[in-house]
């Protein structure tokens, strides 16, 4: 007989934050509990494996799987600890992990052997200062700010022509496609944040393009909303599970307008905190930006990536209220940048 304890060691916030979705799963002992783990104090199981595999649904959670000592410390985002039990005991103690900017959200599949993590805001850049960051919170845009651009603008940035040597990662106003020319340079190459150089990247127009027409159930996992104000496309992970007392429709309106978006569902930020805990992504309509011309804030939003198409053209994720596709804009044209991580 073994015993699983669990030592909830920031109780108010996981309750809070996770409510009645936290559930354990062992898969190969096929044993499923789906009695809230805050509930839980310890389970008693007979005729277990010596390697099982524990799925922790703790979005954001710092967990800590511990023997006799601590022998893994990871943060969680819908992901899976595997542990071996060597012990007649094992214990999994669950404390409040740094919910930071960069930290993922969400498992979103971006090929048939491919997932990734997205960031927790669009990429932002400081030019006086040479800093790069993820915007604090998924629901924030610069809009119009953005027609200050320049290589000496003190203040944030966040849309940015085709990424090559020649551009300093599509910082120019230039409206000359020639000045975007050369092999794109990924944004993800910088230091953003606290994070290394190289642990973000940007999706390519083939893996956008799988994200949002070919996972499996792609057309219930995605759908635009008004969130806290705020209009843009929510992408749902690919083991989605709808929190209590929210309801999301996926889907579009069928007019392009900037009201479409209020008209068709609304999140209060309550409702998208519970949404945005079960790994919910959403990219505000954030606009376009040509030259030092700023249009389209909260009617539309356009997300680069690593394609180039013909004619000084990239490929780009485009939406307005009443659709989403893959297609392509000219490079000088300022667009969102949201990165992921590869799982």
């Amino acid at each position: 007989m073994k015993k699983l304890f669990f030592l909830l060691a920031c109780v108010a916030m996981s309750v809070l934050s996770f409510g009645q979705d936290n559930q354990l799963v062992w898969a190969n002992g096929h044993l499923l509990y789906g009695t809230p783990i805050e509930s839980i104090d310890s389970l008693t199981y007979d005729e277990m494996q010596d390697i099982d595999t524990l799925h922790l649904l703790l979005p954001r959670t710092l967990i800590k799987v511990v023997h006799d000592t601590v022998v893994k410390t990871e943060v969680v985002h819908d992901t899976l600890i595997q542990t071996q039990v060597v012990h007649d005991t094992v214990y999994i103690e669950t404390e409040c992990g740094k919910d930071t900017p960069s930290a993922g959200i969400g498992t979103f599949s971006v090929s048939a052997d491919k997932q990734v993590t997205f960031s927790k805001g669009n990429l932002q850049y400081h030019p006086a200062n040479d800093e790069w960051r993820f915007a604090p919170s998924q629901l924030d845009y610069i809009g119009e700010a953005n027609s200050n651009c320049s290589s000496t603008y003190n203040g944030w940035l966040d849309l940015f022509g085709w990424s090559t040597s020649a551009t300093n990662f599509g910082v120019s106003t230039s409206e000359d496609s020639n000045d975007y020319s050369g092999s794109f340079i990924d944004w993800g190459t910088n230091q953003i944040g606290n994070d290394a150089p190289n642990t973000w990247r940007t999706l390519s127009s083939e893996e956008w393009n799988y994200l949002i027409n070919s996972r499996t159930n792609a057309s219930s996992l995605k759908g635009i909303a008004q969130v806290n104000g705020v209009n843009g496309l929510i992408l749902l992970p690919d083991n989605w599970i709808c929190p209590t007392s929210v309801n999301f429709k996926s889907g579009f309106h069928s007019e392009p307008s900037v009201e479409a978006y209020g008209q068709y569902q609304t999140f209060t930020a309550e409702q998208w905190s519970k949404l945005e805990s079960v790994g919910a992504v959403f990219l505000p309509a954030a606009g376009l930006r040509d030259g030092s011309n700023v249009g389209e804030v909260q009617r539309g939003g356009d997300y680069s990536s690593t394609t180039a198409t013909y004619g000084g053209r990239k490929s780009c994720l485009s939406f307005l209220a009443h659709e989403v596709c893959t297609t392509h804009n000219l490079g000088y044209f300022g667009q969102s940048v949201r990165l992921v991580k590869d799982l």
